[in-house]
């Protein structure tokens, strides 16, 4: 019997090596298992975190950006006020004048626009009531020292304007308003407001 419980001691031997063996190598393939889990979970984490903060960073440019672009467009939309006033303010200054320098300007603006000197002037109808009786004759008299004939005549219609006159001649009208030589002159002269004003 001796004999059978030392074979049966060496299996159980044996067997006990081979299970040790077994958990040994299963405890050392879970471990790199884990090892490998973990390196590969904290590359995945390092990578979102690292997506995360250039997204971050993206977001950020573009509200910076937009912030910019909005910032600027408000900044021009002022400029582009305060020129609007600039303009106001000066066709707004021009009809305010003292009746004598109003009438000058006018009269000298005539002496200019006059090509035939048999045009006729529309006013508006607080210009034929702000300018002095004897205007056009004198503005006539004025043609006629120039070698023009003196042929002016008021127009009994008005336009609606606040400033300034309308020249006809037959069927050809020239608007010489305040409001339309601005208009015509703006272009060249807002440069010039702009750099004043800013």
């Amino acid at each position: 019997m001796a004999g059978v419980d030392k074979i049966k001691e060496r299996i159980l031997e044996e067997a006990r090596s081979q299970a040790e063996s077994n958990i040994k190598r299963a405890e050392e393939e879970a471990a790199n298992i884990i090892a490998s889990a973990k390196k590969e979970a904290d590359a995945k984490k390092a990578d979102i975190l690292e997506k995360a903060k250039k997204e971050a960073l993206d977001v950020k440019k573009r509200l910076k950006s937009v912030a910019e672009l909005e910032a600027r467009k408000k900044k021009l939309q002022a400029k582009q006020e305060l020129v609007e006033e600039a303009f106001k303010k000066t066709l707004e200054k021009l009809y305010s004048l003292p009746d004598k320098e109003y009438e000058q300007i006018i009269s000298q603006m005539l002496l200019n626009s006059v090509e035939s000197g048999s045009e006729e002037i529309i006013f508006s109808s607080r210009d034929k009531k702000r300018l002095s009786p004897n205007f056009v004759e004198e503005i006539n008299k004025k043609l006629i020292a120039k070698g023009i004939k003196g042929n002016l005549s008021l127009s009994d219609e008005s336009r609606d304007i606040k400033g300034g006159f309308v020249l006809k001649s037959g069927d050809i009208e020239t608007n010489s308003s305040f409001e339309a030589l601005i208009r015509a002159k703006r272009e060249e002269i807002e440069p010039e407001v702009i750099k004043a004003l800013f």
